[in-house]
């Protein structure tokens, strides 16, 4: 499904809940849209998985408060901003077998999940973000590719964020990265998925890729949305400023 985001939109905004956000609360970020003149908010922080296995994402018990703190959100300011309630998630086979994506599909007030792969899994109870640097520089690219054609092809996600941070460990975009590149635009193209050319990647090296996104000449049909990754207040802006 193509999500609507508009130029006017801010998309892609965490809340303290992740844990490496800043402390502040869900109606600053509303207030600041406001500010800004945006027309909408997309919040997508990093959602929780049953157990709380990762680091970095908000605990599965908060899930509840995270959704119904934006309802409110939502409702009080529903005539200045519009404000959409989404998830930022891994894809991960086994979680997908327990049924766990399809539970978070089912929540009504939940709008949109975006699918954002920082770790693949790569064997029984084993993620890629245990191997060491010889392998990560090696392989990485490779199964973070894999993992996001798979969870594309699922249909529970309707966009992709940064999906060129799969080929940060690649100091030298070769023929290997070209043909994973098109793998995850040819997916992207016949499931109607948003790719997101991420602001917070351009300031880390190799972690926005030029390279990715010429594929867009070949396959015009995808739509791209500029996300903020937004960690802090003063990093809100609308997507054309």
């Amino acid at each position: 499904m193509m999500i609507e985001i508009k130029s006017t939109d801010i998309f892609h905004v965490h809340t303290y809940r992740c844990g490496h956000a800043e402390e502040v609360g869900d109606e600053e970020y509303g207030i600041k849209a406001i500010e800004l003149g945006a027309t909408g908010i997309w919040f997508t922080d990093h959602a929780p998985f049953p157990g709380d296995p990762f680091r970095g994402r908000m605990k599965y018990e908060g899930l509840d408060g995270y959704i119904n703190g934006l309802l409110h959100l939502k409702e009080k300011y529903k005539n200045k901003v519009d404000v959409h309630i989404g998830l930022e998630i891994e894809y991960f086979p086994s979680y997908d077998r327990d049924g766990y994506y399809r539970e978070l599909k089912s929540k009504k007030a939940l709008e949109f999940m975006a699918l954002g792969q920082h770790m693949a899994e790569v064997g029984n109870d084993e993620y890629s973000f245990s191997w060491g640097k010889e392998e990560l520089e090696e392989k990485e690219c490779l199964v973070l590719c894999d993992a996001i054609v798979e969870g594309m092809k699922t249909g529970f996600f309707d966009v992709c964020v940064h999906p060129d941070r799969s080929f940060r460990r690649k100091k030298l975009w070769d023929e290997t990265c070209s043909k994973i590149a098109e793998r995850i635009w040819k997916t992207a193209a016949e499931g109607s998925i948003t790719l997101e050319q991420n602001e917070s990647s351009k300031r880390h090296k190799n972690h926005y890729r030029k390279e990715f996104w010429k594929f867009h000449d070949c396959y015009s049909e995808v739509e791209i949305v500029r996300g903020l990754d937004a960690h802090f207040l003063k990093e809100l802006k609308p997507i054309i400023t």
